[in-house]
């Protein structure tokens, strides 16, 4: 198992996955949401969206999308703004 799913592996409620979010953020990670991938990303994880690799941060954060209600850039926004996940 990665850090990443490390850090989220027992996460299940939203809350949490908000709040891990933020540990992380002040750690200095980045998370945004793509268009493209129709789901919250990790800043490591943009050159794979961009490209044509595979990514391996994928599964992951499909998984913390889903637990969140994160499915288009509208919910993203409902939740970015329930949550403050930009942390503004």
């Amino acid at each position: 198992m990665g850090e990443l799913e490390h850090k989220f592996s027992n996460l299940e409620k939203p809350e949490e996955v908000a709040e891990r979010i933020h540990e992380m953020k002040k750690e200095g990670y980045q998370f945004l949401y793509s268009d493209k991938a129709k789901r919250l990303i990790i800043g490591e994880e943009w050159p794979y969206i961009e490209g044509k690799e595979d990514s391996p941060y994928e599964s992951i954060m499909k998984k913390v999308s889903e637990i969140l209600g994160i499915s288009d850039r509208k919910t993203y926004e409902e939740v970015d703004e329930r949550y403050n996940l930009t942390m503004y």
